[in-house]
């Protein structure tokens, strides 16, 4: 487990090293400002794409080598961003990082197969702090390599070093992460393969997480999209204020995800912090465009660092419970991919909203949105899996 913590920090790192940067690369190619949220998008889009695409495949051909493959294509990715000298060439090489992000899919199967139902909330939380870890660094070397001037803006520098990243997680797999999904598990799969992803789709309590994950991520991408332009244009914040900011949120997220989230799921069931995650963000979302400066927004984004620290363990622990043994990587590819839906529906119906209503204004349908997500969090009555007729496995394989 600690191999692949490392991998997903690492890889994380590179991906967040790139955001900094990117707007004002695009500008120097020539990108209206306007276009260049398009680029972000991209990478959403292709996630969207890769994650189901990636998960289902490693429940055939295993994790290790799908995670190799998608690593190489986000490191030559990098390699073609570093030297983009267009338009076309900065969207391919966005693109195909996106696809070859949607490897989070795997990374969240290898923890449910190396997992009992028991440990696997701990485990995921663990996961997310390596996540935030990478995403907090990733930044602030982004930022340091590529310099201090707007018109100079240093980005062959950073993909390099963004590839590089791409590289050595690459090497660590190959060294060091042993594959979990046993060799049976993957005949099994193959032979499943045609029509799962209609047969999964079937379950209702799938449907059900998969739903509350669309309406949840899409708030939270709202709140994303918009904080930083009313940040800026409402209480006169600075880009490096913001940078502090959200580097608070992260502390925070990972502080709850490698420390509190053990203990929690010891003590009450994931679909209770399920609900209690969404809430918080519910909250936040109503008192953060109230904040009269950005000092006092830190308490209601505290919140929502809370609230989006508790929901992404613990909703990934129940849509888990849904799958058998040969079929988390399909399952979770699609949980990704839902999630990677809401993070390009969301900042589309936020920018619609501010258009037509004002900056507060996106906030506050996001809470209302988000609350229905929590009202349709529910203790299943059975396991869904059962219910079709793959019963999940209990036995995980034992850890590298």
């Amino acid at each position: 487990m600690a191999a692949l913590f490392f991998i997903v920090f690492l890889d994380l790192v590179g991906f967040g090293m790139i955001i900094p940067v990117l707007p004002f690369y695009a500008e120097h190619l020539g990108i209206a400002p306007s276009l260049i949220i398009f680029f972000f998008g991209l990478y959403s889009v292709g996630q969207l794409v890769g994650a189901p695409l990636w998960g289902a495949l490693s429940d055939r051909l295993g994790r290790r080598p799908v995670l190799l493959a998608t690593l190489a294509a986000n490191a030559a990715a990098n390699v073609v961003l570093a030297f983009a000298g267009n338009a076309w060439q900065l969207a391919l090489s966005r693109l195909v990082s996106g696809l070859a992000a949607g490897n989070v899919s795997i990374a969240y199967a290898y923890v449910a197969d190396v997992t009992t139902d028991a440990e696997r909330p701990k485990a995921l939380g663990m996961l997310g702090a390596a996540f935030g870890l990478g995403f907090i660094l990733g930044p602030a070397l982004g930022g340091a390599l590529g310099g201090g001037e707007a018109g100079s803006a240093n980005m062959t520098r950073v993909a390099l070093a963004a590839a590089v990243m791409s590289l050595l997680a690459f090497l660590a797999t190959f060294a060091r992460l042993q594959e979990s999904h046993h060799e049976e598990h993957r005949a099994a799969a193959g032979a499943e393969a045609k029509g799962l992803r209609w047969r999964l789709l079937a379950r209702i309590e799938l449907r059900h997480l998969l739903a509350v994950t669309l309406i949840v991520v899409g708030a939270v991408s709202m709140l994303q999209g918009t904080f930083s332009l009313w940040a800026a244009e409402g209480l006169g914040v600075s880009p490096r204020h913001l940078g502090f900011v959200f580097a608070f949120i992260g502390v925070i997220a990972v502080t709850v995800q490698g420390v509190l989230m053990g203990r929690l799921s010891s003590r009450y069931a994931p679909e209770a912090l399920t609900r209690t995650g969404i809430l918080l963000v519910v909250v936040a979302l109503v008192f953060i465009p109230l904040a009269p400066n950005v000092w006092v927004s830190l308490a209601p984004m505290a919140l929502y660092g809370v609230g989006s620290a508790l929901f992404s363990p613990s909703v990934s622990t129940l849509i888990t419970r849904t799958a058998g043994a040969t079929e988390r990587g399909a399952v979770l590819g699609l949980f990704q991919g839902t999630a990677s839906l809401g993070r390009v529906v969301g900042p589309m119906a936020a920018s619609g909203i501010t258009a037509l209503a004002g900056l507060r204004v996106p906030f506050w349908v996001a809470a209302a949105v988000s609350l229905g997500g929590a009202v349709m969090v529910h203790r299943p009555g059975g396991t869904p899996g059962a219910a079709a007729g793959d019963a999940p496995s209990d036995v995980a394989a034992t850890p590298p």
